[in-house]
């Protein structure tokens, strides 16, 4: 019950709508966006530079792969059909409460970029989020300066809109 109440604290507006409820074993946050007016290759480098920064809120943690300690793999020689980069990063909270991982599946262009991003909590018992998987993919995506489109999600739904008479 501790860790519960503590874990629905965790996330500082904005972009804390979005709660999961343990959809992954434990709360998770998975979206398809679209972008139109981006390549695969400049989605993949605009997200490198950016995490190997830090991200837009300096607590982000860029994973290295096997095919390079700096950053996101290049699919593309093995999946040419299907998948161009892969990559992974760690968010630390604001709050500098809890780690979560992200990873990013960058698919082959279609003809633009469209991206599986995907933040689960690295806390087991993180059943209610309070948004925080959510945030750490929109607050990433925002940071882009770049139009995109939500397609799909998963774990993360959006607020019922209010019913209008």
């Amino acid at each position: 019950m501790w860790a519960l109440l503590i874990a629905s604290a965790a996330c500082t507006p904005p972009d804390c709508d979005r709660p999961d409820y343990g959809s992954c074993g434990v709360a998770c946050c998975k979206l398809l966006v679209h972008f139109p007016n981006l390549s695969s290759v400049a989605l993949m480098q605009k997200l490198n530079t950016s995490l190997a920064m830090g991200g837009p809120d300096a607590h982000f943690t860029l994973k290295p792969t096997a095919e390079s300690p700096y950053g996101f793999g290049d699919l593309r020689p093995y999946h040419p059909d299907a998948a161009s980069f892969i990559g992974q990063a760690w968010h630390l909270t604001e709050k500098a409460t809890y780690n979560d991982t992200l990873n990013f599946l960058i698919l082959k262009d279609s003809p633009n970029a469209t991206m599986r991003a995907f933040s689960i909590s690295q806390i087991g018992g993180a059943y209610g989020d309070d948004g925080q998987n959510y945030k750490n993919i929109a607050v990433l995506l925002k940071s882009l300066n770049e139009s995109y489109t939500e397609l799909e999600h998963q774990g993360c739904d959006p607020a019922p809109k209010a019913h209008q008479m």
